[in-house]
């Protein structure tokens, strides 16, 4: 299924009313990846979840509610995973070595980028950051600040266990973010049909040993 298709599995009017903000935000996701966020209206994302206009209201004020809500609802459990992990690294897992922790994060992140579902809200947010810079901030502060954090968390783990080189935790986080954003926006503004296909995890593959072939600490 595509992200511009809806799923049809039982007719709209016939589903229970807990699931209309599902629907509600199925059907703004629709119009914000096919028109933007100023292009989508509120009567043709209730007509993707076969509610009245007025219906929508009911559930919510606004666009901006229904974006920061699919934030929450598509992204955010990703950094919240990230986090998580961070958190608990020093427990679960301190018997990994910091590179092992840092690829499985990193993959993590990767994997939720070829889900269309959640790829089009960041880029609907980076299409749109000039128009909407509360959008962006609202995006850093949920997803971005949250990875990031995470990520520096095990990259200094690393260094303070001497598997790593003395590196500047917060620089070499953006390195491995900008990969990660450089794909997003390559999917889905630059890739064409000819263009040969490669899979994300090999390109994450890729950069995570040219990176950890730069940080770690040489073997004696």
């Amino acid at each position: 299924m595509t992200i511009c298709e809806v799923p049809e599995n039982e007719p709209k009017w016939r589903r229970r009313p807990e699931s209309r903000p599902d629907d509600i935000l199925d059907g703004a996701l629709i119009e914000f990846r096919a028109r933007g966020f100023v292009g989508a209206r509120i009567e043709d994302i209730a007509r993707h979840a076969g509610l009245s206009k007025g219906t929508v209201y009911l559930y919510f004020s606004s666009k901006e509610e229904m974006l920061k809500e699919l934030i929450r609802r598509t992204v955010s459990p990703i950094a919240e995973r990230l986090k998580m992990i961070a958190d608990h690294v020093c427990d679960d897992y301190s018997d990994k070595p910091s590179s092992e922790i840092l690829r499985n994060m990193i993959m993590l992140v990767g994997n939720g980028l070829v889900n269309a579902r959640i790829s089009a809200i960041p880029l609907v947010i980076v299409g749109e950051a000039g128009s909407f810079p509360e959008h962006a901030d609202f995006y850093r502060r949920e997803v971005i600040d949250v990875s990031m954090d995470a990520l520096v968390t095990v990259i200094k783990r690393g260094i303070d266990r001497g598997e790593f080189k003395a590196i500047e935790p917060h620089y070499a986080v953006r390195t491995l973010m900008g990969l990660l954003l450089m794909q997003l926006i390559w999917n889905g503004v630059f890739a064409r049909e000819k263009d040969p296909e490669i899979p994300i995890g090999d390109l994450l593959e890729t950069h995570l040993n040219i990176f950890l072939d730069g940080v770690r600490m040489p073997e004696e």
